[in-house]
């Protein structure tokens, strides 16, 4: 049995989804979309509700069954959203719009980025597997793929970012094109260290597996889509995918005993069978519309008393409060953590 419960992530149904269907079908949705500008605004706008905003709301939700301390959760909940209005308030307030976008669209490359290094040590330690070869070259491997392919996109020099104005990395399009060689060099040389940790069992498939889906990801979206919306939204929906589907996995680990009386909803929730899968996943999006329609209400209401992009205000200020909330409440190194995943 014990062999059995180390060959899974979680079991081979939602493996191959996590794995290998969430990367395959982000890429798929965004060539489609990048055929016609009516494809890409619907395919936009339901990615924005069902897939943005939820994975959001899945964070909030993450929030709420936290170990942390009061102090840290009082922090993070009363006065950290204070914090990050005024900032984005102040960059608007002072004509830097762009500086928001920009900020945004490499802040949001660093967040997917540790989170899928967070999503490698998870599988990797349920499945009880490591990297072959030196363990700092294989991090380094990790990084410079995401690190090469955002310097190709940053090297075409895109002027506008989902309809904003922005600015990315100064960077030639030669040196752009030699640092993709390199670690295009180094990634081979990783994947012979790969192949023979395979074959020896010391690196298991769904690690493996994951790994080559990380780096795809990022030479597709970055590298490959020629047009930065496009890529965006590739690996936009791959990341809001996979953090779905991963916080609802946490959350059916953690209540896997049973109703709990601390948290009665969630717990409810999270217990297995598919009608109970089925009411997660409808109270989440039931959840993410109340919530954001009050944001659209209360921006509408306040909008006739300033001529700042409220829209930009709010959202942004939610997105980035989001991407440090998610690097409290995803500690690793916590044995209660690494057990409940």
């Amino acid at each position: 049995m014990s062999a059995i419960s180390h060959s899974s992530f979680r079991n081979p149904q939602f493996d191959i989804f996590f794995i290998l269907l969430l990367p395959v079908f982000a890429i798929a949705v965004a060539s489609i979309a990048s055929t016609s500008s009516i494809l890409y605004n619907l395919i936009f706008s339901l990615n924005i509700f069902f897939l943005g905003y939820h994975h959001v709301i899945s964070t909030y939700t993450r929030l709420g069954i936290s170990q942390l301390s009061d102090s840290e959760t009082r922090f993070l909940t009363l006065i950290l959203p204070f914090i990050v209005i005024a900032f984005v308030f102040t960059c608007i307030y002072i004509n830097s719009s762009w500086l928001i976008s920009t900020i945004y669209l490499h802040w949001q490359w660093w967040h997917y980025t540790r989170q899928s290094e967070g999503v490698s040590k998870a599988i990797r330690y349920k499945v009880q597997s490591s990297e072959g070869g030196n363990e700092l070259f294989n991090r380094i491997v990790f990084y410079a793929v995401p690190i090469a392919a955002f310097s190709f996109m940053s090297a075409r020099n895109p002027n506008t970012f989902l309809f904003m104005e922005v600015k990315t990395l100064p960077i030639s399009m030669s040196v752009a094109i030699a640092l993709v060689c390199i670690v295009i060099i180094i990634q081979c040389i990783w994947l012979y260290n790969q192949i023979g940790a395979l074959r020896s069992g010391k690196l298991k498939p769904r690690h493996f597996g994951y790994l080559l889906s990380h780096q795809t990801i990022y030479w597709v979206a970055y590298a490959l889509f020629t047009d930065i919306n496009v890529g965006w939204l590739a690996i936009n929906i791959w990341h809001n995918s996979q953090y779905i589907s991963f916080v609802w996995h946490y959350n059916s680990q953690k209540f896997q005993k049973g109703f709990d009386k601390n948290h009665p909803v969630i717990s409810w929730l999270s217990q297995q069978g598919y009608l109970r899968v089925f009411c997660y996943f409808s109270v989440s999006i039931l959840v993410t519309y109340f919530f954001y329609s009050g944001v659209d209400w209360s921006i509408k209401q306040l909008s006739p008393y300033t001529s700042l992009p409220l829209i930009v205000i709010a959202y942004q200020s939610i997105n980035f409060h989001h991407y440090i909330v998610d690097t409290c409440i995803w500690k690793l190194r916590k044995k209660s953590i690494r057990e409940n995943i």
